[in-house]
């Protein structure tokens, strides 16, 4: 996330904080719905304004985000959803203790 600028990296963490306060921390995986309108209220990045804008499209240019095609019908803002590169970018290992619990039991399932 180094190369992004500042507006982008706050406006995808603050995405990722409003996540784990309304679902806990360890249900924000690859494929979460991320709410930008809420995270840009909390980081005082006014979503009326060309930084907002700006900051979105760079985070889907990088691949820390992609649109929810699923929502291709949905009024208001795009849908967005955190990418793997997305969960890379914040630090996040991108799964869950339950995730990797089932990943270790299919892996003795495939090892015999």
């Amino acid at each position: 996330m180094e190369h992004m600028s500042e507006d982008a990296r706050v406006l995808i963490r603050g995405a990722k904080e409003v996540h784990a306060d309304g679902h806990g921390a360890e249900t924000f995986l690859p494929g979460t719905y991320l709410s930008f309108l809420e995270a840009a209220k909390r980081t005082g990045i006014r979503s009326d304004r060309q930084r907002y804008y700006d900051a979105i499209e760079e985070l889907e240019y990088e691949g820390a985000i992609e649109w929810d095609p699923g929502a291709r019908y949905a009024r208001g803002n795009k849908h967005y959803l955190i990418t793997q590169r997305g969960m890379r970018d914040l630090g996040s290992t991108g799964t869950s203790a339950g995730t990797v619990a089932i990943q270790d039991g299919q892996q003795t399932l495939f090892e015999g």
